[in-house]
């Protein structure tokens, strides 16, 4: 199998994932995961050998070396011994590299599979714990996802964004923005990535709509994971609500 064509525009390929004071594997990292998103690169490609990427990149083989590495942590990327490093094969709804469902594994060195589906998707008028965050000049999307944590629970997931600045929230089909990585479609949109989040970690009764989505009694406690998260230069993108079940995976939260 001929491995995946490197861009034949590969120093602007690369400027388009470059943000100030990102690392250079990371902007790697990233332009591969845009053009597994975008189709160029199916599950079940061949990537280009090490030394490949370092006769066409203008990057150390260091630093492509740890991009790759990233990328097989995250799980999009699979190595077979003799014959090299794929991309994974995934079922449609299973999402790449989430950002805050990081449910460590029973290894400690990976994280568990997440399948999104989108339930629901609203225009909201009404001032919300999202208002201040977003500060929309109109209407804000709502998008509901109930995040199924390798087929052991579900997470109910609320995401709040202003259409004006990201409009794929709300054009695109349902059943497209279901498996996507949102922060993906954000890079897509504005050619920027999440450069900061602030999350704060609460325990609850979930409310009866909350608990009826992911399975649970009405009033089962858990907890609530408010994510606001920026574009570079304190630019607020998003703001999300987590309700996640009592459980007996750790999660990873960082600003990464």
């Amino acid at each position: 199998m001929s491995a995946a064509p490197i861009p034949a525009d590969v120093r602007s390929w690369l400027a388009r994932h470059a943000r100030p004071g990102v690392p250079k594997y990371v902007a790697l990292r990233d332009a591969i995961v845009a053009s597994v998103a975008s189709g160029r690169w199916p599950g079940g490609a061949r990537l280009p050998t090490e030394s490949e990427w370092a006769a066409q990149v203008p990057l150390s083989l260091g630093t492509i070396q740890r991009a790759l590495r990233m990328l097989v942590d995250e799980g999009v990327v699979v190595r077979t011994p003799g014959q090299g490093s794929f991309i994974a094969r995934r079922d449609a709804t299973e999402m790449r590299s989430p950002l805050h469902c990081r449910f460590v594994d029973d290894a400690g060195d990976g994280y568990l599979p997440v399948y999104s589906k989108v339930i629901a998707r609203a225009s909201v008028e009404m001032p919300g714990a999202w208002s201040e965050h977003l500060q929309p000049a109109g209407e804000v999307v709502r998008i509901d996802r109930v995040l199924d944590i390798n087929k052991e629970f579900l997470v109910f997931s609320r995401f709040y964004v202003d259409p004006a600045r990201v409009p794929a929230f709300a054009t695109l089909p349902t059943r497209k923005l279901s498996g996507e990585n949102f922060k993906e479609i954000i890079w897509r949109e504005s050619h920027q990535g999440v450069a900061r989040m602030v999350q704060h970690l609460s325990t609850l009764a979930f409310p009866a709509d909350v608990a009826g989505a992911i399975e649970l009694k009405p009033r089962t406690p858990g907890s609530l994971l408010e994510v606001r998260a920026y574009l570079g230069g304190d630019s607020p993108i998003y703001y999300q609500e987590l309700y996640i079940p009592n459980n007996r995976r750790r999660l990873r939260l960082g600003g990464d």
